[in-house]
């Protein structure tokens, strides 16, 4: 109920929903990086996939030879050949 309330605020207010507070921001650049900020932790590191919680969801990336190229409590960097991000419930 306070993700909905969360949203009919940004929409009354005319503001991008990635500005809430907490929501996951995924930004893919071509098959080679993926940047994602507001995790909350590392589910799976493998070099085909990673899994990362979030705070409403799991963020999947799949692919082959990924790395992590930097993380900080916040933010990351995934690198390699990307085939595919989702984000489950």
């Amino acid at each position: 109920m306070l993700k909905n309330v969360k949203a009919q605020a940004a929409a009354a207010l005319h503001i991008p929903q990635d500005v809430i507070p907490g929501e996951p921001i995924v930004t893919v650049t071509g098959r080679q990086k993926v940047y994602i900020e507001n995790y909350r932790r590392i589910l799976v590191f493998q070099e085909e996939e990673i899994r990362l919680q979030a705070r409403t969801c799991r963020i999947v990336i799949r692919g082959k030879r990924l790395q992590i190229a930097y993380y900080t409590k916040d933010d990351m960097l995934i690198g390699g050949q990307i085939s595919s991000v989702c984000m489950e419930a």
